[in-house]
């Protein structure tokens, strides 16, 4: 009879255990198959896409981002994010996500490209994608995910539904310089010469939620500008503006207030600009006076030893005076730019095209900066080109 309980209570115990391995290894499956991050736009793993269509649901998706978001004017510049829900029912595996239509970048573009789908303690998955609306026929692209039954036997998909979004171009407005922000501020600039009619001016902007990639200054008399740096919420410029101009002004949009806010640049010489123009032409005052003295120490030379006092020594200095003048008369850094070498207007990598001569051109070296030499044409252009071209 003790033998009969102890085998009882024996195959009891062994079916508990037996059970409770095997849900371990079904949720560890559960786990393999629906891991807790996944990158959209990519296969989970191989399946037959001819699989029939699964008789009941086991995969749904909504978007969940706030009805408010997406009844506001949207514009363009403007970045909106959208957040969808994922749902896999029945043990069902993920077996990939992907866009329906390939995004126009012309239109729209995606600004996390390597957002994933994260895991919710609901076993539901959540994604948010952040656009940039680049058009007023920007649509936003949906989503298809599909899934797989446990039994591997069927497949089902799920679509995210189409957005209509309300979208407004403000470029109607001349003094529009392209950006939409929270706030956006003047927080330097500095002008200096840059030629004989020219200014140059360097610009720092700090920008809440701001396009200021987008940013450029809405004025037909700036002759040349380009973004330098842009990185966490700041942005630094250049500018080549006639010396007529007194200021400079833009307009951008304000998206706490749904209005146009304008900002104004007073165009102030910087103090050390008197050092700064010294190298801009080799022959500038300074030079000139050299000049003049060296000719008038020559000329006093020339009649001390006529009228007062014959030495050879006297005579001597008046000749080196003679040949270091012709020499700082005539002597000059020349080089010949090639068709084809590219004059920036500032000297780095990424710095706007100046001009690009199509036949051999004289230029004089004025200056340098690290790998660049600093040129001034013959007609008065002064540009950067590479240090390896000379």
């Amino acid at each position: 009879m003790l033998r009969f309980f102890f085998v009882f209570f024996f195959c009891i115990f062994c079916a508990n255990a037996q059970q409770n391995s095997l849900q371990a290894q079904q949720k560890s499956q559960g786990n393999a198959k629906n891991p807790k991050s996944i990158k959209n736009n990519t296969i989970l793993q191989d399946y037959d896409p001819s699989l029939p269509l699964s008789p009941s649901k086991i995969i749904y998706i909504k978007n969940i981002t706030p009805e408010k978001n997406l009844k506001k004017m949207i514009y363009v510049g403007q970045s909106i994010s959208i957040t969808y829900n994922l749902l896999p029912l029945s043990n069902a595996s993920l077996a990939k996500t992907e866009f329906t239509t390939p995004i126009n970048p012309q239109r729209i573009k995606l600004t996390n490209p390597d957002v994933t789908w994260d895991l919710q303690p609901d076993k539901s998955y959540q994604a948010t994608f952040t656009y940039k609306i680049k058009s007023k026929n920007a649509s936003l692209p949906q989503i298809k995910a599909t899934a797989i039954s446990d039994d591997g036997k069927y497949q089902d998909s799920a679509l995210t539904p189409k957005i209509a979004l309300n979208i407004y171009d403000l470029k109607s407005n001349p003094k529009y310089s392209g950006v939409v922000a929270d706030d956006l501020k003047i927080l330097r600039t500095k002008t200096k010469n840059y030629d004989d009619m020219d200014y140059i001016m360097v610009l720092e902007l700090e920008g809440k939620n701001a396009n200021l990639e987008d940013f450029v200054l809405p004025d037909s008399r700036i002759k040349k500008q380009e973004a330098k740096k842009l990185e966490d919420g700041h942005g630094i410029y250049y500018c080549i503006f006639p010396k007529n101009i007194s200021s400079l002004s833009f307009d951008f949009f304000s998206l706490t207030t749904n209005h146009f806010k304008t900002l104004t640049i007073p165009v102030i010489l910087s103090h050390d600009n008197v050092a700064a123009q010294d190298d801009l032409k080799p022959k500038n005052i300074f030079l000139l006076y050299f000049t003049l003295l060296l000719i008038l120490g020559i000329l006093v030379c020339v009649l001390l030893y006529i009228f007062l006092w014959r030495s050879k020594w006297l005579l001597l200095l008046a000749v080196l005076l003679l040949c270091y003048l012709l020499w700082h008369i005539f002597y000059r850094n020349d080089i010949i730019l090639q068709p084809n070498d590219v004059v920036k207007i500032l000297p780095t990598q990424n710095s706007t095209t100046l001009f690009v001569p199509t036949s051999p051109m004289e230029a004089e070296i004025i200056g340098s900066h690290e790998n660049f030499y600093k040129i001034i044409t013959k007609d008065g252009h002064i540009g950067w080109i590479k240090k390896k071209k000379k």
